[in-house]
Protein backbone atom coordinates (compact mmCIF):
# COMPACT_ATOMS: atom_id res chain seq x y z
CA UNK A 1 0.00 0.00 0.00
CA UNK A 2 2.73 2.10 0.50
CA UNK A 3 3.52 2.22 -3.18
CA UNK A 4 0.46 3.20 -4.15
CA UNK A 5 0.21 7.12 -4.65
CA UNK A 6 -3.33 7.62 -4.93
CA UNK A 7 -6.77 4.84 -4.62
CA UNK A 8 -10.06 5.09 -6.53
CA UNK A 9 -12.97 5.34 -4.18
CA UNK A 10 -16.00 4.51 -5.73
CA UNK A 11 -19.04 5.66 -3.98
CA UNK A 12 -22.19 3.47 -4.41
CA UNK A 13 -24.54 5.48 -2.09
CA UNK A 14 -27.65 6.65 -4.74
CA UNK A 15 -27.97 2.52 -5.57
CA UNK A 16 -26.28 0.32 -2.84
CA UNK A 17 -27.20 2.76 0.12
CA UNK A 18 -30.36 3.87 -1.12
CA UNK A 19 -31.76 0.30 -2.19
CA UNK A 20 -32.79 -0.61 1.00
CA UNK A 21 -34.70 2.54 1.85
CA UNK A 22 -38.44 3.99 1.57
CA UNK A 23 -38.35 5.31 -2.16
CA UNK A 24 -37.47 9.22 -2.13
CA UNK A 25 -38.05 11.71 -5.06
CA UNK A 26 -35.36 11.66 -8.02
CA UNK A 27 -35.32 15.48 -7.39
CA UNK A 28 -33.71 14.76 -3.65
CA UNK A 29 -31.21 11.77 -5.71
CA UNK A 30 -30.11 14.91 -7.51
CA UNK A 31 -29.34 16.85 -4.89
CA UNK A 32 -27.42 14.01 -3.41
CA UNK A 33 -25.83 13.65 -6.61
CA UNK A 34 -24.98 17.10 -6.63
CA UNK A 35 -23.01 16.56 -3.09
CA UNK A 36 -21.34 13.67 -4.20
CA UNK A 37 -19.63 15.64 -7.26
CA UNK A 38 -18.95 18.32 -5.34
CA UNK A 39 -16.71 16.17 -2.85
CA UNK A 40 -14.97 14.94 -5.43
CA UNK A 41 -16.06 11.85 -6.49
CA UNK A 42 -15.01 10.54 -9.58
CA UNK A 43 -16.79 7.27 -10.13
CA UNK A 44 -20.30 6.36 -8.78
CA UNK A 45 -22.91 3.24 -8.98
CA UNK A 46 -25.99 5.60 -10.09
CA UNK A 47 -28.38 3.08 -10.02
CA UNK A 48 -30.27 -0.40 -10.36
CA UNK A 49 -31.71 -1.79 -13.82
CA UNK A 50 -33.86 -4.01 -11.65
CA UNK A 51 -37.91 -5.28 -11.33
CA UNK A 52 -39.22 -2.12 -9.81
CA UNK A 53 -41.40 -4.27 -7.87
CA UNK A 54 -38.57 -5.90 -6.12
CA UNK A 55 -36.38 -2.45 -5.81
CA UNK A 56 -39.17 0.38 -5.63
CA UNK A 57 -36.50 2.80 -4.38
CA UNK A 58 -34.62 2.01 -7.60
CA UNK A 59 -37.21 2.17 -9.99
CA UNK A 60 -36.42 6.04 -11.54
CA UNK A 61 -33.09 4.73 -13.13
CA UNK A 62 -33.97 6.43 -16.51
CA UNK A 63 -34.81 9.71 -14.94
CA UNK A 64 -31.78 9.03 -13.52
CA UNK A 65 -29.84 8.47 -16.38
CA UNK A 66 -31.10 11.31 -18.11
CA UNK A 67 -31.00 13.88 -15.37
CA UNK A 68 -26.89 13.51 -15.18
CA UNK A 69 -25.47 13.60 -18.36
CA UNK A 70 -22.69 15.72 -19.31
CA UNK A 71 -21.04 15.44 -15.65
CA UNK A 72 -17.36 14.18 -15.62
CA UNK A 73 -18.28 11.82 -13.89
CA UNK A 74 -18.44 8.03 -14.32
CA UNK A 75 -21.76 6.50 -13.88
CA UNK A 76 -22.23 2.92 -13.44
CA UNK A 77 -25.38 0.82 -13.38
CA UNK A 78 -26.27 -2.30 -11.44
CA UNK A 79 -28.13 -4.83 -14.13
CA UNK A 80 -28.66 -8.53 -13.41
CA UNK A 81 -29.30 -9.62 -16.78
CA UNK A 82 -30.12 -8.71 -20.74
CA UNK A 83 -33.21 -7.32 -20.13
CA UNK A 84 -31.06 -4.79 -17.33
CA UNK A 85 -28.63 -4.25 -19.27
CA UNK A 86 -30.43 -3.30 -22.75
CA UNK A 87 -32.40 -0.82 -20.34
CA UNK A 88 -29.37 1.01 -18.99
CA UNK A 89 -27.49 0.85 -22.49
CA UNK A 90 -30.73 2.26 -23.96
CA UNK A 91 -30.50 4.74 -21.03
CA UNK A 92 -27.01 6.20 -22.33
CA UNK A 93 -24.88 4.24 -20.24
CA UNK A 94 -21.22 2.85 -20.94
CA UNK A 95 -20.94 1.34 -17.85
CA UNK A 96 -22.45 -2.02 -16.13
CA UNK A 97 -22.27 -3.54 -12.97
CA UNK A 98 -23.52 -7.11 -13.10
CA UNK A 99 -24.24 -9.34 -10.22
CA UNK A 100 -23.12 -12.93 -9.54
CA UNK A 101 -24.01 -14.68 -6.10
CA UNK A 102 -21.36 -17.05 -4.90
CA UNK A 103 -23.68 -18.56 -2.51
CA UNK A 104 -26.03 -20.77 -4.69
CA UNK A 105 -29.04 -20.16 -2.21
CA UNK A 106 -28.42 -16.04 -2.30
CA UNK A 107 -28.40 -16.48 -5.91
CA UNK A 108 -31.76 -17.80 -6.05
CA UNK A 109 -32.92 -15.33 -3.20
CA UNK A 110 -31.99 -12.38 -5.01
CA UNK A 111 -31.91 -13.14 -8.64
CA UNK A 112 -34.19 -15.91 -8.84
CA UNK A 113 -31.42 -18.42 -10.65
CA UNK A 114 -28.25 -20.21 -9.53
CA UNK A 115 -24.96 -18.93 -9.26
CA UNK A 116 -23.78 -21.34 -12.62
CA UNK A 117 -27.48 -19.50 -14.83
CA UNK A 118 -26.02 -16.22 -13.54
CA UNK A 119 -22.55 -16.81 -15.33
CA UNK A 120 -24.00 -17.90 -18.42
CA UNK A 121 -25.99 -14.52 -18.22
CA UNK A 122 -23.13 -12.56 -17.83
CA UNK A 123 -22.08 -13.93 -20.90
CA UNK A 124 -25.04 -12.77 -22.72
CA UNK A 125 -24.64 -9.19 -20.96
CA UNK A 126 -20.72 -8.92 -22.58
CA UNK A 127 -21.68 -9.94 -26.00
CA UNK A 128 -23.97 -7.31 -25.68
CA UNK A 129 -22.70 -4.59 -24.61
CA UNK A 130 -19.19 -4.95 -26.14
CA UNK A 131 -17.87 -2.77 -27.65
CA UNK A 132 -20.01 0.51 -27.12
CA UNK A 133 -19.78 -0.13 -23.07
CA UNK A 134 -18.01 -2.16 -20.50
CA UNK A 135 -18.96 -4.44 -17.80
CA UNK A 136 -17.62 -5.52 -14.48
CA UNK A 137 -18.77 -8.29 -12.15
CA UNK A 138 -19.37 -7.78 -8.35
CA UNK A 139 -19.30 -11.43 -7.25
CA UNK A 140 -21.36 -11.05 -4.08
CA UNK A 141 -20.80 -13.77 -0.60
CA UNK A 142 -17.67 -13.60 -1.56
CA UNK A 143 -16.72 -13.82 1.66
CA UNK A 144 -19.55 -15.20 3.72
CA UNK A 145 -23.75 -16.12 2.68
CA UNK A 146 -26.94 -15.98 5.59
CA UNK A 147 -27.64 -18.67 4.64
CA UNK A 148 -24.50 -21.27 3.70
CA UNK A 149 -22.45 -19.34 5.82
CA UNK A 150 -18.41 -19.64 4.70
CA UNK A 151 -17.55 -19.80 1.16
CA UNK A 152 -14.54 -21.68 -0.26
CA UNK A 153 -12.31 -18.83 -1.41
CA UNK A 154 -11.27 -21.20 -4.52
CA UNK A 155 -14.92 -21.34 -5.71
CA UNK A 156 -14.35 -17.35 -5.72
CA UNK A 157 -11.27 -17.72 -8.16
CA UNK A 158 -12.97 -20.54 -10.66
CA UNK A 159 -15.99 -17.58 -10.75
CA UNK A 160 -13.99 -14.87 -11.59
CA UNK A 161 -11.57 -16.91 -14.45
CA UNK A 162 -15.05 -17.85 -16.24
CA UNK A 163 -16.06 -14.21 -15.68
CA UNK A 164 -12.71 -12.78 -16.98
CA UNK A 165 -13.21 -15.32 -20.07
CA UNK A 166 -16.79 -14.10 -20.51
CA UNK A 167 -15.48 -10.80 -21.32
CA UNK A 168 -15.73 -8.24 -18.31
CA UNK A 169 -13.20 -5.42 -17.19
CA UNK A 170 -12.56 -6.18 -13.74
CA UNK A 171 -13.88 -8.21 -10.40
CA UNK A 172 -15.29 -6.40 -7.65
CA UNK A 173 -15.48 -8.64 -4.31
CA UNK A 174 -18.34 -7.87 -1.95
CA UNK A 175 -18.66 -8.82 1.48
CA UNK A 176 -22.38 -8.38 1.56
CA UNK A 177 -23.42 -9.41 5.03
CA UNK A 178 -19.97 -8.31 6.52
CA UNK A 179 -18.30 -11.23 7.58
CA UNK A 180 -14.86 -10.81 6.07
CA UNK A 181 -11.68 -9.98 8.35
CA UNK A 182 -8.56 -8.56 7.34
CA UNK A 183 -6.35 -11.80 6.34
CA UNK A 184 -9.38 -13.03 4.25
CA UNK A 185 -9.68 -9.95 2.03
CA UNK A 186 -6.16 -9.53 1.86
CA UNK A 187 -5.43 -13.28 0.59
CA UNK A 188 -8.39 -13.28 -1.73
CA UNK A 189 -7.69 -9.92 -3.22
CA UNK A 190 -4.02 -11.48 -4.01
CA UNK A 191 -5.24 -14.88 -5.52
CA UNK A 192 -7.67 -13.47 -7.61
CA UNK A 193 -4.84 -10.00 -8.59
CA UNK A 194 -2.21 -12.84 -9.38
CA UNK A 195 -4.23 -15.45 -10.36
CA UNK A 196 -7.28 -13.85 -12.71
CA UNK A 197 -6.87 -10.59 -13.18
CA UNK A 198 -5.28 -7.28 -11.61
CA UNK A 199 -8.23 -5.50 -11.78
CA UNK A 200 -9.91 -6.24 -8.47
CA UNK A 201 -12.27 -3.89 -6.49
CA UNK A 202 -13.70 -4.58 -3.15
CA UNK A 203 -16.76 -3.81 -2.03
CA UNK A 204 -17.51 -3.55 1.66
CA UNK A 205 -20.08 -4.12 4.20
CA UNK A 206 -19.25 -2.38 7.94
CA UNK A 207 -21.27 -5.18 9.60
CA UNK A 208 -18.68 -6.25 12.32
CA UNK A 209 -16.99 -2.73 12.85
CA UNK A 210 -14.54 -4.03 9.83
CA UNK A 211 -14.98 -2.58 7.14
CA UNK A 212 -12.01 0.46 6.88
CA UNK A 213 -9.29 -2.37 8.08
CA UNK A 214 -10.89 -5.19 5.74
CA UNK A 215 -10.48 -1.88 3.09
CA UNK A 216 -6.42 -1.12 3.90
CA UNK A 217 -5.70 -4.92 3.63
CA UNK A 218 -7.24 -5.01 0.14
CA UNK A 219 -5.26 -2.12 -0.71
CA UNK A 220 -2.17 -4.02 0.77
CA UNK A 221 -2.87 -6.93 -1.18
CA UNK A 222 -3.30 -4.77 -4.50
CA UNK A 223 -6.83 -3.99 -4.80
CA UNK A 224 -7.32 -1.18 -7.41
CA UNK A 225 -10.95 0.58 -5.85
CA UNK A 226 -12.63 0.70 -3.13
CA UNK A 227 -16.66 0.96 -2.81
CA UNK A 228 -17.98 2.99 -0.16
CA UNK A 229 -21.49 5.06 0.59
CA UNK A 230 -21.69 8.46 2.73
CA UNK A 231 -22.74 7.60 5.81
CA UNK A 232 -22.15 3.96 5.89
CA UNK A 233 -26.48 3.89 4.42
CA UNK A 234 -26.88 0.52 2.54
CA UNK A 235 -27.83 -2.88 2.82
CA UNK A 236 -29.56 -5.98 0.75
CA UNK A 237 -33.07 -6.69 0.88
CA UNK A 238 -32.40 -10.65 0.06
CA UNK A 239 -29.62 -10.49 2.79
CA UNK A 240 -30.54 -11.17 6.29
CA UNK A 241 -28.12 -9.74 8.32
CA UNK A 242 -26.55 -7.11 5.62
CA UNK A 243 -25.73 -4.13 7.47
CA UNK A 244 -24.66 -0.58 5.52
CA UNK A 245 -21.52 -0.07 3.57
CA UNK A 246 -18.66 1.08 5.02
CA UNK A 247 -18.73 4.78 5.09
CA UNK A 248 -17.18 6.88 2.39
CA UNK A 249 -16.11 9.52 5.25
CA UNK A 250 -14.38 6.81 7.32
CA UNK A 251 -12.55 5.49 4.39
CA UNK A 252 -11.43 8.57 2.55
CA UNK A 253 -10.44 9.71 6.13
CA UNK A 254 -8.03 6.79 6.41
CA UNK A 255 -6.25 6.49 3.13
CA UNK A 256 -5.72 10.45 3.30
CA UNK A 257 -4.10 9.79 6.53
CA UNK A 258 -2.19 6.96 5.34
CA UNK A 259 -0.73 9.18 2.69
CA UNK A 260 -3.03 7.95 0.31
CA UNK A 261 -4.68 10.55 -2.66
CA UNK A 262 -7.95 10.33 -3.31
CA UNK A 263 -8.90 13.05 -4.69
CA UNK A 264 -11.82 13.77 -2.37
CA UNK A 265 -12.52 16.70 0.19
CA UNK A 266 -13.26 14.91 3.79
CA UNK A 267 -15.53 17.70 4.91
CA UNK A 268 -17.40 17.89 1.58
CA UNK A 269 -17.93 14.25 1.64
CA UNK A 270 -19.23 14.61 5.27
CA UNK A 271 -21.38 17.20 3.94
CA UNK A 272 -22.63 14.91 1.44
CA UNK A 273 -23.57 12.29 3.86
CA UNK A 274 -25.60 14.90 6.38
CA UNK A 275 -27.51 15.05 2.69
CA UNK A 276 -28.06 11.69 1.99
CA UNK A 277 -28.74 10.47 5.43
CA UNK A 278 -31.13 13.38 5.89
CA UNK A 279 -33.46 12.89 2.50
CA UNK A 280 -34.01 9.34 4.39
CA UNK A 281 -34.28 10.09 7.74
CA UNK A 282 -31.61 9.31 9.60
CA UNK A 283 -28.58 10.29 11.18
CA UNK A 284 -25.07 10.47 10.38
CA UNK A 285 -23.42 7.50 12.57
CA UNK A 286 -20.17 7.18 10.73
CA UNK A 287 -17.05 7.73 12.95
CA UNK A 288 -15.53 10.61 11.10
CA UNK A 289 -19.02 11.58 10.45
CA UNK A 290 -19.70 12.40 13.93
CA UNK A 291 -16.20 12.74 15.40
CA UNK A 292 -14.61 15.04 12.26
CA UNK A 293 -11.16 14.63 11.00
CA UNK A 294 -8.80 13.41 13.41
CA UNK A 295 -6.80 17.35 13.26
CA UNK A 296 -8.81 19.91 12.09
CA UNK A 297 -7.09 23.21 11.34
Amino acid sequence: MAEAAAVLLRDVTLRDGLQDEDPIPTEQKLVIFEALVAAGVRELELTSFVRPDRVPALADAEAMCAATVGHDIVRWGLVLNQQGASRALDAGLTHLQFVISVSDTHSRENAGRTTADAVEALAEVCQLACPEAQVEVTFATTFGCPYEHRVDPDRVVDLATLAVTAGVSGVNLADTIGTAIPSEVKSLVIRVASEVTPQVGIHLHDTRGLGVANALAALEGGARRLDAAVGGLGGCPFAPGASGNVALEDLAHACEEAGLDTGLSVPAVITAAETACGSVGRTVASHVGVAGPRFTL
